[in-house]
């Protein structure tokens, strides 16, 4: 029987094909019978290493991966940081992902552009030069 389990991953990118994921669950306290929040860190594997910080995740349980590792995702129910990147620089600024990955296109572009543009005119550049001075070189 697969138990599944729904949490947050706290911490990725330290180990290969491995997150950390927090999972809650509410118990109430004996005495005082008020509801307590325990969190217990699970270690996940993560086949295709597309977990992130702050993804809420629902893991299941599976034959045992290492001495330590249980679980293996099942599904990414949402995604942390709501699909913005942030700069290490400026951690308050966030641009939209599909933004930046368009600055990024447009600027490769313009840069390949530039960089034909460059090689046709260094391609007519030799041909004009070569040709003056194989005509230079016949007429003397």
């Amino acid at each position: 029987m697969t138990v599944s389990l729904i949490g947050k991953v706290t911490k990725s990118g330290c180990m290969n094909k491995t997150v950390t994921v927090s999972v809650d669950r509410w118990i109430q306290h004996e005495r005082t019978h008020k509801m307590i929040r325990q969190t217990t860190k699970v270690l996940t594997h993560d086949p295709k290493n597309v977990l992130r910080t702050e993804d809420t995740v629902r893991i299941k349980t599976c034959p045992r991966k290492s001495r330590k590792k249980f679980y293996e995702l099942d599904v990414i129910l949402k995604r942390g940081w709501d699909g913005l990147l942030f700069d290490r620089l400026n951690p308050t600024k966030a641009v939209p992902l599909l933004e930046r990955v368009k600055q990024q296109q447009k600027q490769q572009k313009q840069k390949d552009q530039l960089d034909q543009a460059e090689k046709s005119s260094t391609t007519t550049m030799n041909a004009t030069t070569n040709g003056t001075e194989a005509t230079g070189s016949m007429k003397t």
